[in-house]
This record gives structure tokens, C-alpha cells and sequence, in this order.
């Protein structure tokens, strides 16, 4: 055993680690004192500052680490999302679900449409890019709301929509992500894993919110307990999706939605996780930055600003066709347009589980998909910041 460092000192994984999740800390607080952008964008721009786009400081074992407390993230992210869903304010603006649909279905048939007729892709990897592309991200959209203390109209559709999206969006991928398994299997195999992975998420999920609410009754209404149940209750649930071979973000959002709507004796509490979720969420937007590439963006220039301006495109006119039933202003419509415009977490997660699913395919689909998102994770968080700002819903506004 050396008594003595030798040098050059090399950096291990849990140094460097540490070191980028100080720096994402940083940097959030530099854009933060910029005013004109959102704490996010500083997070993404020392993940690729640190990645292999910038100094190239993060290596292999360090983005395997990062990975775990990504998924970590992700699972908070979209537990938290599915709680915003609430089935009685729908009732209430039936306005908001027939918006949620038509934009969804819009946005696929859109996308579908390009990728497959213009791009020229088959139409397994069309419908998973409409499938992707419909996928707001709920976690720059819970966080600058969050940053801002945004409330108001266009904030509570905004978050609404987005659960509506994902939720469609985690669905159609579940049920598709079986048909890229290797050509040999039959297509009944295929079929029968695809129902398997949907119903299996699902009725996971609702069971999980059920030793919830048993271990609630048990333990009681105490914060502190309840923050310790459903922190275990998200790992619990992440293990179990490998086990079974089920989707973790579909089996989350349901233990989320019926957190919200069938807690019918309320014991389960509102746990703010705000300091546990500051810590997933720095490390999830540092790691989006660190897989950030610009190379070779120039290529495929077209076809990633096609992508983006028809996606755009379907999102708004869903949402000015319905506006009415809302009683949303124009102002406000496009304002919710401008908010849904971000795609991060959960498409990165999407394209994740595409290439880990089946390495051999759609590789040019992933390249179009990370170079949208190259781009609307520089602009998406910026957009939504204007959105949410220029409606004066944020807390500056109100004072």
C-alpha cells in the first residue's frame, strides 16, 4: 500500500462523479443570475462540457453510475408526473382530454408521415418516432414551473397535457417495442410479449399503490415515513421491472395516477421531494448534456428542423382547435404550445431502451432522434420558461 499519492494524479469514477454534480450545481446557479435562461440549460451545458462533445473529462464507468441515478430520476419524475393527472379536473375541462388526444394523435400522424415518407424510413421506426416524438419532457417542465412557482392556467394544462402525452406516448412504445425484437420470432410472440409488457406494467403499478396503502394504514400519516415508503416504493418497483421484464417508467406513472385518484380514504400524504429530486434532477439534466452531439448534426440538418417545425406544428393547432372549450385565450394556447415543446427525459429513456432492446436496430433513427433532442434541449426549457413568463403565472409576476 502506497503511503503517498503518485502523480499525475488520475481521477477515479466516484471523484469525477462528485466533481460533475458540483460543476451541474454551478452551472445552474450561473444561468440562473443570466435571468433570460432557465437553471436547466446550465445543467445541460456542463454535462456536455464535461462529455465527450467538450473537455471529454466523463468516462465509460462514470456514465454507468450516472445511469442508475438517471433512471432513478426518471421513475421520481414520472411517479410525480402521473400524480398531477387528476381524472376529476378532467371531468370538469373535458376540454383538456379531447385536446390531449387529438395533439397526440396529431403529433404521431405527423411524424409518422415525415420519418416514413420523407425520410424514408420503414414503418416499425416511423411509428416509433411519432411514438417518442408525442413525449413531452415532465421533468424541464416540473422544473422550471418549479423554479418559477408558475401557477395559473396555462402552468396546470401545461403539466395536465403532459401527463396525457406520456401516458400515450409510454403506452404505444410499451406495445411496440416488442416488434423489434430478432426477425426469427413469430409475430404471435411478439404480439403476446407486447400484451404482456402493457398489462403487466399496469397491473404491477396498481398493486404496488395497493401495499402502498396498506403499509400507509399500518405506519400512518407521518411525513417522514411516507417520504421513506414511496422512495422505497420506486426502487421496489425499478427492481421488480427487471425481474418480470416490464416497463419501469409505465409501471411508475400508474403507481402515480392512482396515488392521485383512488386513494379514496387518503392515506397516502403530498411528499414534497424537492431536496432528494434537486439532487436526481441535476444529475439527470448533466448527463443529458453529457450525451449531447453536435458531430455530424450538419448531415441531417433538414430532416431534425422538418421534425421539430411539423411536431410543433401538430401540438399547436391541437391545442388553438380546442382552446374554446378551455376558455384559453390565443395568448395562452400558444403559450401552452411554447411550454409542450421540450422532449428529454423520458424520449432519452425511450431511445435508451430501443438501442439496449435491439443494438442492430434503426441506428439512423437514433441519430435523427438524438439530434431533435440536441436541439430541443438547448430550446425546449428556454421556451417554457417564455411560456410561463409571458403569461404571468410565475411569482415575480404575482408580487
Amino acid at each position: 500500500m502506497d503511503l503517498f499519492p503518485h502523480f499525475p494524479i488520475h481521477l477515479n469514477s466516484l471523484t469525477v462523479f462528485g466533481l460533475t454534480l458540483l460543476l451541474g450545481l454551478i452551472g445552474g446557479e450561473i444561468a440562473k443570475r443570466l435571468y433570460f435562461l432557465p437553471i436547466i440549460s446550465g445543467y445541460i451545458a456542463i454535462g456536455f462540457a464535461v462529455g465527450p462533445g467538450g473537455f471529454n473529462i466523463v468516462n465509460p464507468s462514470v456514465l454507468a453510475i450516472a445511469h442508475i441515478f438517471v433512471e432513478i430520476s426518471l421513475s421520481l419524475v414520472l411517479f410525480e408526473l402521473g400524480r398531477h393527472l387528476n381524472f376529476r379536473w378532467l371531468y370538469r375541462d373535458y376540454g383538456l382530454l379531447f385536446t390531449a388526444i387529438t395533439e397526440s394523435s396529431l403529433t404521431f400522424a405527423a411524424i409518422f408521415s415525415l420519418v416514413h415518407w420523407y425520410i424514408g424510413l420503414a414503418w416499425l421506426q416511423s411509428a416509433l418516432a411519432g411514438t417518442i416524438a408525442i413525449a413531452t419532457s415532465p421533468a424541464v417542465v416540473m422544473m422550471v414551473a418549479h423554479d418559477l412557482s408558475s401557477e395559473g392556467p396555462v402552468t396546470r394544462r401545461t403539466l395536465i397535457l403532459t401527463s396525457l402525452n406520456n401516458l400515450f406516448a409510454l403506452v404505444i412504445f410499451t406495445l411496440l417495442l416488442p416488434l423489434v425484437q430478432a426477425d426469427h420470432l413469430p409475430l404471435s410472440t411478439k404480439v403476446a410479449h407486447a400484451v404482456y409488457r402493457l398489462s403487466g406494467s399496469v397491473f404491477l403499478g396498481f398493486m404496488i399503490f395497493l401495499l402502498a396503502e396498506v403499509v400507509a394504514y399500518l405506519t400512518g400519516k407521518n411525513k417522514q415515513n411516507q417520504f421513506v415508503l414511496f422512495v422505497s416504493l420506486v426502487m421496489l418497483a425499478i427492481g421488480l421491472s427487471y425481474i418480470f421484464n416490464l416497463s419501469s417508467m409505465l409501471m411508475l406513472f400508474t403507481l402515480g395516477i392512482a396515488a392521485r385518484n383512488f386513494d379514496y380514504k387518503h392515506l397516502l400524504m403530498e411528499i414534497d421531494f424537492e431536496w432528494l429530486a434537486r439532487v436526481f434532477f441535476i444529475l439527470l439534466f448533466v448527463a443529458t448534456g453529457v450525451h449531447l452531439k453536435l458531430h455530424g448534426l450538419l448531415a441531417i440538418t433538414i430532416p431534425i428542423l422538418f421534425f421539430i417545425l411539423v411536431r410543433g406544428a401538430a401540438k399547436t393547432i391541437s391545442i388553438f382547435l380546442f382552446s374554446h372549450l378551455s376558455n384559453l385565450t390565443q395568448k395562452q394556447s400558444l403559450a401552452i404550445s411554447f411550454a409542450l415543446s421540450p422532449m428529454a427525459g423520458v424520449a432519452i429513456g425511450m431511445s435508451n431502451i430501443l438501442a439496449d432492446f435491439n443494438p442492430d436496430f434503426g441506428h439512423r433513427l437514433l441519430l435523427i432522434i438524438t439530434g431533435v433532442l440536441t436541439v430541443l434541449n438547448i430550446l425546449g426549457p428556454i421556451a417554457t420558461q417564455i411560456a410561463f413568463v409571458k403569461t404571468g403565472e410565475t411569482a415575480i409576476d404575482r408580487e
